[in-house]
């Protein structure tokens, strides 16, 4: 049975995830939304990151509105995740940034705007979850880079 609780393990807490997320992770958009995924670094805690439960960042700037609504949104977020826990696969770090109007949005409407991109998001964790194999043969119709020896 699947725990819906929302530990500390479940959170991106450090500055560096974030930025990590931010700038190598791959982008799903919605309406309210843009959601951002990456396969979760290694840590002292969790030995093989493909079996550490996946986490969750938000981020909501100024832009969005004032702090109470900022904070609203980020408790729709934080509760949609905790209610939805195979939303993501395991090993994966997903930041959201939320975009103006997401303030008005209630959790079902939040639930409903993420089911709407989960097929987008799904094929974007299952690339980032791909071993990168060195030397592997680039797929079809992707230009080579060739080694220097």
């Amino acid at each position: 049975m699947a725990s819906f609780g929302f530990g500390r393990e479940r959170r991106i807490r450090r500055r560096a995830d974030f930025l990590r997320v931010q700038s190598n992770g791959e982008r799903a958009t919605s309406r309210h939304f843009v959601l951002l995924v990456s396969a979760r670094e290694p840590s002292r805690d969790t030995a093989t990151p493909l079996r550490a439960p996946s986490r969750l960042g938000i981020v909501a700037t100024r832009k969005v509105g004032d702090a109470t609504m900022r904070n609203r949104i980020k408790r729709l977020c934080r509760e949609c995740f905790r209610l939805w826990p195979g939303f993501v696969p395991d090993g994966i770090d997903l930041v959201v940034i939320a975009r103006d109007g997401a303030d008005a949005l209630t959790l079902a409407a939040v639930r409903d705007e993420w089911s709407r991109a989960r097929p987008a998001l799904l094929k974007r964790c299952a690339s980032v979850l791909r071993p990168k194999v060195e030397g592997a043969a680039a797929a079809p119709g992707t230009p080579s880079i060739p080694r220097k020896t």
